[in-house]
């Protein structure tokens, strides 16, 4: 094994999916709250669905993508959208909106709503996230697909222990403090789906 490898590894697939960001926790605690989920449940949803997606990827990416005939910086403008659209839904409404084709609240929301999709994914695991562990498999012969797999367990971990406990801190504000937190969470998750789909665009059409 190239510890070196590993290391680099680890610390690219941590910085590029960030789990500590506070918007990111902040957003975990508002759908939580409104789905009545337990912490230690959603944490660990979260955390498993972001392992078994950049942990696929790391395995089979390359080759079901060109299965598929999907463009990553054409999955980057999707995620762009739908990310800019729950960030501006945050910011004016003040809470975070429920998927969309979601039925009405007399039925009550589901323990996914929202963690799957946009939290999991794409602001953990997103198309860069995803890009980086293809990368990484891809680029070492003998350590790549290990490294890559490690990469993904330890952006796992770190998730479930930034929502479980950084989340439990954050949730300890006061209603006003944290409506005025989300709210502002929501204008930088609304500039982050723009720029990822600005981005997106841009690489699309040059190539």
């Amino acid at each position: 094994m190239d510890w070196n490898f590993l290391a680099q590894s680890i610390i690219a697939m941590l910085v590029i999916t960030a789990p500590p960001d506070p918007v990111k926790v902040l957003l975990f605690n508002s759908i939580i709250d409104r789905n009545g989920t337990p912490r230690f449940a959603g944490a660990l949803r979260v955390a498993t669905i972001v392992f078994l997606v950049l942990g696929g990827s790391a395995l089979v990416g390359s080759e079901l993508l060109e299965l598929l005939g999907i463009d990553l910086d054409a999955f980057t403008v999707v995620g762009g959208v739908i990310v800019a659209g729950m960030g501006f839904e945050m910011l004016y409404g003040g809470s975070t909106p429920k998927p969309q084709g979601q039925k009405a609240a007399v039925e009550g929301p589901t323990e996914d709503s929202g963690l799957l999709m946009p939290l999991a994914i794409p602001l953990i695991a997103g198309p860069g996230a995803i890009a980086t562990a293809i990368a990484i498999s891809t680029s070492n012969a003998d350590d790549g697909p290990t490294s890559a797999l490690i990469g993904a367990g330890a952006v796992a971990l770190v998730t479930f222990v930034a929502f479980q406990f950084l989340g439990g801190v954050l949730a300890k504000a006061s209603p006003g403090t944290a409506a005025l937190l989300l709210r502002i969470g929501g204008m930088v998750l609304a500039t982050i789906g723009v720029q990822m789909l600005m981005g997106g665009l841009k690489r699309f059409w040059a190539a």
